[in-house]
């Protein structure tokens, strides 16, 4: 399963740029998202009171997200090693456009120091 994961903070905001973003990714290396998650919520706020906390639980290995940036993950870098590590801990992938990640099945990953607990 590929998911588009697509936040923004407020209501003024649009999601547009984002889709747009991905999709463009996608169309160039031939991937096709199965399903989008878009929500309006501020990354302050903990996963499990936004729509991410439903794609962790449901992500499983081999799936991947494709979000813009790691930023959209949350606000603070605590907070977006928790997830990214109990995404790789789940064999679940993550790429980002902008700031070209790729959390997945390769060295680089598997070596990171993110052994921060999901609270």
């Amino acid at each position: 399963m590929v998911y588009g994961y697509i936040r923004v903070s407020t209501d003024k905001q649009t999601v547009d740029n984002q889709r747009f973003e991905i999709e463009r990714f996608c169309s160039k290396n031939s991937i096709t998202i199965d399903q989008w998650i878009e929500e309006t919520i501020s990354g302050t706020k903990l996963p499990e009171k936004r729509l991410l906390g439903s794609l962790l639980a449901e992500a499983k290995t081999g799936d991947l997200i494709v979000c813009s940036e790691l930023s959209r993950l949350g606000r603070n870098m605590f907070m977006i090693m928790s997830i990214l590590n109990h995404f790789l801990i789940n064999g679940v992938r993550i790429w980002t456009i902008k700031d070209n990640y790729r959390l997945g099945d390769n060295i680089q990953a598997k070596i990171l120091p993110l052994d921060c607990p999901l609270k």
